[in-house]
C-alpha cells in the first residue's frame, strides 16, 4: 500500500478543471409593486429619451401601452418592436437590429419574459458591432466592442431571470438549434420586477416558468464549476419555489406567493449567472431548436430523468437541495437524501399538472442523433457534474420520451 510520501506532487502540477472561478456581474434592479410606475424615471437615468421596446405577443394584453403611458409622462417617446417570437430566431435578431440602426433611438427596452430580453440583448450586441451576424457571437465572450446603447429590461414572467444574466439562447433557424450567446455585453444596464406586471401570467405559464427558475438552482448548485457563491441564492431559491410555486400557480391573487416567486426566479439566476447550468438546458435548447417548444415545458420533462442521471456524481449537494426544499432527509445517506429530493421534484411537477414527455412535443425516434449531437455540444453541458458525451445524452433523450 502506497505512502503519502510516495505520491509525487508539486507545485508544477495543477489541478485542470476550471481550477480558477468567475463571478459575473449583475445589473441593477427596481423589485416591488408598482415598480413599472418608475420606468420613466429609469430609462431618462439610462440617458434614453427615444426606445426601442422589444417584445414578444404582449399588444392587446395591455402591458406595452401602460408602459408606453409610464415613459410618455417621463418625456421618453418609444417604438414597439413585436417581431421577436417565443425561442427568438436568429432572422428577427437581425431585422430588429436594423430597426434600431435607423438613428432614432439612443436606448433598448426589453419588455416581457426571456423570450423578449433574449432577443433584445442578441439585438444590443449585433446593434454594437455594426450589424455583425449574431451567429458569430455563439460560444462565450465573442464581442469584441462596447455596448453602444443602455438596455432597461422590464420583466413580466418568473421563470428565465433573463432580466439579469449575462445569457441570450437564440435560434439558428438554418440548423434547427438554440444557440447559447454567453457574455458581459448581453447584461442589461438595469432591469425591473414588478410582481403586478408578474401576476397577469396564466397558471401553464406560472408552473412552466417556475419549474424552469428550479432548473435554474438545481443545476447551478450541481455544477461541475463549483462557484460556492452560488449555493447561497440557489439553495434560497429552492426553499423559496418549493413553498410559494404551487400557491402561486394555483391562485394569481395570493399576492405574498406571486411576489416571492418573483424573488426565487432572480435568486435563481443570480446563482446560474456565474455557476453554469448542465443537460438540462442543453435538451431544452436541442428541443426548442427543432420543435419550437416552450423552454420551461422542456426544462420541467428533463429535470427529474438528469438528476437521476447526475446524483452519483454529486449526491452530497443533492442532500443540500434537499434540505432546502424542507424534506426530512435525518439518518439518511447524501445518496438516499437526493433520491428524496428527485422525488419531491417529480411531486412537485405532477401537482402542477405538467404530465407530459418529449414525445408529446413531437420527439421522434429518427431525430434523436441529431438533438443529442447538438446537446452534447451545447455550452450548458460544460457544466454538467456527470460527464456526458453523444452516447449518454442520446440516453437520456430516450428515457424522456
Amino acid at each position: 500500500m502506497p505512502h503519502f510520501r510516495d505520491v509525487k506532487r508539486t507545485l508544477s502540477q495543477q489541478r485542470t478543471e476550471y481550477p480558477i472561478k468567475m463571478q459575473h456581474a449583475y445589473p441593477s434592479v427596481n423589485i416591488g409593486w408598482g415598480a413599472h410606475t418608475m420606468v420613466g424615471n429609469d430609462a431618462k437615468a439610462l440617458g434614453i429619451n427615444n426606445a426601442l421596446i422589444v417584445t414578444t405577443g404582449l399588444r392587446g394584453t395591455g402591458i406595452v401601452e401602460a408602459i408606453q403611458g409610464v415613459l410618455k409622462h417621463a418625456g421618453v417617446a418609444s417604438e414597439v418592436f413585436d417581431k421577436a417570437t417565443p425561442n427568438p430566431k436568429d432572422h428577427e435578431v437581425m431585422e430588429g437590429a436594423k430597426v434600431l440602426a435607423s438613428g432614432k433611438f439612443d436606448g433598448i427596452i426589453t419588455l416581457g419574459g426571456g423570450s423578449s430580453h433574449d432577443c433584445g440583448k442578441a439585438i444590443k450586441l449585433v446593434y454594437s458591432h455594426d450589424g455583425q451576424d449574431v451567429r458569430t457571437f455563439e460560444g462565450a465572450f465573442k464581442a469584441t466592442k462596447k455596448n453602444k446603447i443602455p438596455h432597461l429590461a422590464i420583466n413580466t414572467t418568473s421563470g428565465t431571470g433573463s432580466e439579469v444574466s449575462c445569457f441570450s439562447i437564440i435560434n439558428h433557424t438554418e440548423k434547427m438549434y438554440k444557440m447559447a450567446l454567453f457574455d458581459p455585453n448581453c447584461t442589461p444596464s438595469k432591469s425591473v420586477n414588478d410582481p403586478l406586471i408578474h401576476q397577469c401570467m396564466t397558471q401553464e405559464l406560472v408552473a412552466y416558468t417556475g419549474m424552469d427558475a428550479l432548473t435554474h438552482a438545481v443545476e447551478a448548485i450541481a455544477s461541475r464549476l463549483c462557484v460556492q457563491s452560488a449555493y447561497g441564492p440557489g439553495l434560497w431559491a429552492i426553499t423559496e419555489i418549493f413553498q410559494n410555486l404551487r400557491q402561486s400557480a394555483a391562485n394569481r391573487n395570493n399576492d405574498r406567493a406571486v411576489e416571492q416567486m418573483v424573488w426565487a426566479e432572480m435568486a435563481a439566476a443570480y446563482s446560474f449567472n456565474s455557476a453554469g447550468l448542465g443537460i438540462v438546458h442543453s435538451m431544452a435548447h436541442a428541443m426548442g431548436g427543432l420543435y419550437d417548444a416552450p423552454h420551461g415545458l422542456c426544462n420541467a420533462i428533463a429535470l427529474v430523468d438528469v438528476c437521476r442521471f447526475n446524483l452519483p456524481a454529486c449526491p452530497e449537494r443533492f442532500k443540500m437541495m434537499a434540505k432546502a426544499a424542507d424534506i426530512d432527509v435525518a439518518g439518511l445517506s447524501d445518496y438516499k437524501a437526493g433520491e428524496k429530493f428527485i422525488d419531491a421534484i417529480q411531486e412537485l411537477k405532477d401537482e402542477l399538472f405538467i404530465t407530459q414527455r418529449f414525445a408529446d412535443l413531437g420527439l421522434q425516434e429518427k431525430d434523436l442523433d441529431g438533438l443529442s449531437k447538438f446537446a452534447a455540444a451545447d455550452i450548458c453541458s460544460e457544466g454538467n457534474p456527470k460527464d456526458v458525451g453523444f452516447n449518454e445524452m442520446r440516453a437520456v433523450f430516450k428515457g424522456c420520451m
